[in-house]
């Protein structure tokens, strides 16, 4: 595992709950945005913005004990976007010898109940394997299991990409899960695939950053770290559990910076997130420096002869008129409306206006 993309959890703070990922023996979410890192200053005055190669922006902090956050816990951490987190993989595994004997087997148990985070409806469960079945229990009071199978005879016609039940099976996740136990089981003790498939996998990750490889998964002797290097489980976080209506009125509400408003979370289990308006970015968290006004008019990739730069906003000036449209059939667009017995046509023009959206 390259040690510049791993960084340990104890120099990233938050919200004052701990947060234990534990392996033992044994898609709708919003897309990332990133305004959050985007502005002159991202964190707190004397606290450090970076924990190694990790950008590091308020609410959370570097430091037990700095004021810059309160403790997390102890895991790695690859990135922290403006509504979720990317942090290190956990993989249930269990191997079997050629008479069906256990080799290894490992479980997964997790639970980040209590802290401002739940699994992010980005993340899939994968089962790899020839003969391997695995369920997914929400715990703690959480209703929800899922969980599929995998099954096949022989390594040739197990085709890479997709995991469609051969070799390779996935399922989603409910959104809102803050803790699950996964372990796998066996219909026949791999006793008829052990040469090409010695071992079941399993294990939750970021959909999108898992490749099935095909029969040569199956073999891998490094497949468990190929899931740990490149696989993360994404996170959604939130401030507290209060919605956007009752956080306003509190004392401690956190959506500090002028031009910032706030957004519920859409986990289903309450908090909220802060966000820059429209045409501002940086960090809505801090006060006075958080949100600033983004530059259009800087962008290359702005075709506009000349243009100038608005709170929020810009406006685009061209010399010339832009060239008419071609017309179908040399007249504008028309809608007929009958009024008695005559028609009034009434021409459709069109306009495109350029807005610039945070998305969250």
């Amino acid at each position: 595992m390259r040690q510049n993309m791993l960084l340990q959890l104890t120099c990233i703070l938050f919200t004052g709950a701990t947060l234990t990922l534990v392996a033992t023996n044994y898609t709708n979410a919003p897309a990332d945005t990133f305004s959050i890192v985007k502005g002159p200053v991202i964190s707190k005055p004397g606290c450090a913005s970076k924990c190694g190669n990790l950008t590091v922006p308020y609410p959370f902090g570097v430091g037990r004990g700095s004021g810059c956050g309160a403790s997390l816990g102890n895991i790695q951490i690859y990135e922290i976007s403006d509504n979720q987190m990317r942090i290190s993989n956990v993989v249930a595994r269990r191997c079997y010898d050629r008479t069906g004997a256990d080799l290894h087997r490992h479980m997964v148990l997790s639970n980040i109940s209590g802290t401002p985070y739940s699994y992010s409806e980005l993340n899939y469960f994968f089962v790899v394997g020839c003969d391997d079945f695995a369920v997914v229990y929400g715990d703690f009071s959480q209703n929800f299991t899922s969980g599929c199978i995998t099954l096949c005879s022989r390594a040739e016609g197990i085709s890479g990409g997709y995991c469609s039940g051969r070799g390779c099976c996935q399922t989603s996740l409910t959104k809102g899960l803050q803790s699950y136990s996964a372990a796998l089981a066996t219909l026949n003790n791999h006793t008829n695939v052990t040469s090409f498939d010695p071992c079941g996998y399993a294990f939750l990750g970021e959909r999108e950053k898992f490749n099935f490889r095909g029969a040569s998964d199956l073999s891998d002797r490094n497949f468990t770290q190929r899931v740990l290097t490149t696989v993360p489980i994404v996170l959604d976080w939130a401030i507290g559990n209060m919605t956007c209506a009752e956080a306003q009125n509190s004392e401690d509400y956190a959506c500090k910076a002028n031009k910032s408003y706030c957004v519920d979370s859409h986990t289903g289990l309450g908090g909220y997130r802060c966000s820059c308006n429209k045409g501002y970015e940086g960090n809505p968290y801090l006060d006075p420096a958080g949100c600033t006004d983004i530059d259009e008019c800087a962008d290359p990739n702005l075709k506009c002869e000349k243009c100038v730069n608005t709170p929020g906003s810009f406006t685009c000036i061209n010399s010339q008129p832009p060239a008419p449209s071609k017309k179908r059939n040399s007249q504008f667009p028309v809608s007929k409306v009958a009024l008695g017995n005559s028609f009034v046509l009434f021409p459709l023009f069109w306009s495109l206006d350029l807005h610039i959206f945070l998305l969250l």
